[in-house]
């Protein structure tokens, strides 16, 4: 009987090393999406601020009734 549970015990630790692998390989895939989605998000800024250094700011424009 004690060896059974040995035994038992063996197999469960086996699948939870098992998991445990699994969920570490996730964890480090959704640290690589997110340092993409990091480096994308700073294109977008610095592309924002191209843009938006080019369009003429509110003093450029004046109302029609000036």
């Amino acid at each position: 009987m004690n060896e059974k549970r040995i035994v038992d015990l063996e197999i469960r630790m086996t699948h939870l090393e098992n998991y445990l692998n699994q969920l570490n390989e996730i964890v480090l895939e959704n640290g690589n999406i997110l340092k993409s989605i990091k480096k994308e998000q700073d294109i977008l800024k610095e592309q924002i601020n191209d843009v938006s250094s080019q369009l003429p700011g509110p003093e450029a424009t004046r109302p029609p009734h000036y």
